[in-house]
């Protein structure tokens, strides 16, 4: 864990430090300069160039974290690893030019009037989703490599702060809307440019031939992984977008955008499972090929623990400051107040797994994972078109709920009675007791002071409560390493 837990915490304060941007970005500023039509369009955008970069990557994310250690070898030029990236970079993108050239009216269509806007800017899913794929592909690359800190850097930081320059242009009248699309979209060009620059100049960007003799040994295999995380890939980005795009359908654009605010509130939770999984990847791959079972049980218990620990402490947090969080937010967006509760609620379920995900995907079950990823996607849409006309947008959020429960459940099974893996101990449930016991008390602390103290005051003492229980059940033994250093 020496490697996983180093860059872990690099791409972590990236990332928090982006949470910190994102959240004055979204929730304080996009609420307050665009209106809800707007901002729903910009995450549609989004949302769609998402799902179809991430189809349009032909699985290669998975071919890089399964095979790229037979490639590795700097001094004969990785073996041409990144012409194989290249290619098949090219190859998707064309795919998919051709696929929404048919199909953009049908894709773009609502069931709402204010559709317009979304048809009007249709275009931009194009370069969006160029960019996108570009940025997957390489980060990956880059993440093998044990560069996995550029990629958070760029897109979680620097991005960011981009993006906070072109919102206070697009305030002081300096950009249109239509202006302000349009340098967005180029400012998330730079995140894979700078990678493949930065690759460039560290040595590991090579114009050469794929071996033959490595590739003819791999090929059918490598087709058979890339087949597979195509499917379960393209399954990750309808679990994660499915719901604007369907909110949009039924609800439209302007309940799109309330949704997406206060849905990227409730993801907050999910963040030291995001930092760790991209660098654990080619780890677990590793120790599979060594059949280091005890190894991979070890990191999987470690990296539940410390996934729980904080993905617990962010969601209660959040939610004992639920007040002073539509303070931040506009009050106009409180519509949205169960779909943080859901939303953050799904994410805690998710920390159960762990990397136990990840490990199932590097194995030789692989298969498994897009089998469990689809049954999730299934649930994820039929749950949506059974909630969003009945409870609206907090239906959508509940949706995601009950679909990650269930995908985490079927992941835990597997983990166990398939692989060995012991996948649930008191120890997980204590930290959810410690959860409860600090949070029941400072829910009862409603002083007649101003919000930001009362915040202010709610956040400490439910620190200092968490901590404490944590210390006295030590369940996290890390923690209390941590604090003896003091």
């Amino acid at each position: 864990m020496g490697i996983i837990a180093r860059q872990t915490i690099k791409s972590s304060v990236f990332a928090y430090l982006g949470v910190v941007l994102g959240g004055i970005n979204v929730a304080v500023l996009y609420p307050r300069i665009f209106t809800e039509e707007e901002i729903g369009l910009i995450n549609i955008l989004l949302a769609l160039s998402a799902i179809f970069a991430q189809f349009s990557s032909l699985g290669i994310n998975g071919v890089t974290n399964y095979f790229f250690h037979y490639f590795k070898d700097k001094s004969q030029k990785h073996n041409g690893f990144f012409n194989i990236l290249s290619l098949v970079v090219l190859a998707g993108f064309s795919g998919f030019l051709v696929f929404y050239g048919f199909f953009s009216d049908e894709i773009l269509q609502s069931k709402v009037e204010d559709s317009v806007l979304l048809n009007k800017y249709g275009v931009y899913i194009i370069p969006l989703t160029f960019f996108t794929l570009t940025f997957i592909v390489f980060d990956i690359y880059a993440a093998v490599l044990e560069k996995s800190v550029i990629g958070t850097f760029l897109k979680d930081f620097v991005f960011r702060i981009l993006n906070l320059i072109l919102i206070v242009a697009f305030y002081f009248d300096l950009l249109n809307f239509s202006q302000f699309l349009f340098w967005y979209t180029i400012g998330l060009a730079l995140p894979p440019v700078v990678i493949i620059l930065e690759l460039w100049r560290k040595g590991h960007l090579f114009i050469k031939r794929p071996d033959k003799q490595l590739t003819a040994r791999h090929r059918s295999k490598m087709f058979s992984v890339g087949g597979f995380y195509i499917l379960s890939g393209f399954g990750n980005m309808l679990i994660t977008y499915i719901d604007r795009y369907m909110i949009n359908f039924f609800l439209g654009l302007g309940l799109t955008g309330i949704y997406s605010v206060t849905n990227y509130v409730g993801t907050l939770v999910q963040i030291p499972r995001r930092a760790m999984g991209k660098i654990a990847t080619p780890h677990l791959a590793n120790l599979w090929s060594n059949n280091d079972t005890a190894q991979l049980q070890r990191i999987y218990d470690r990296s539940v623990v410390s996934q729980l620990a904080l993905g617990v402490y962010i969601f209660i947090g959040i939610w004992v400051n639920i007040d002073g969080v539509f303070k931040i937010i506009p009050q106009n967006f409180e519509e949205g107040v169960w779909v943080i509760f859901f939303i953050g609620l799904s994410n805690v379920f998710h920390c159960f797994l762990g990397l136990g995900g990840l490990i199932i995907s590097t194995s030789k079950y692989y298969r498994y994972t897009t089998y469990f990823t689809f049954v999730l996607g299934i649930l994820v849409v039929l749950t949506n078109i059974a909630f969003i006309p009945i409870w609206g947008i907090g239906g959508a959020a509940m949706a995601s709920a009950l679909s990650k429960l269930a995908f985490v459940i079927l992941n835990l099974a597997f983990l166990y009675f398939r692989l060995g893996i012991k996948s649930l101990s008191l120890q997980h449930f204590t930290i959810i007791v410690a959860g409860v016991a600090s949070y029941i008390p400072v829910s009862f602390l409603n002083p007649e002071w101003h919000w930001i103290l009362v915040l202010i005051a709610k956040s400490l003492t439910i620190s200092l409560l968490y901590v404490f229980w944590l210390k006295i059940f030590k369940v996290v033994p890390d923690l209390n390493r941590f604090l003896k250093s003091f």
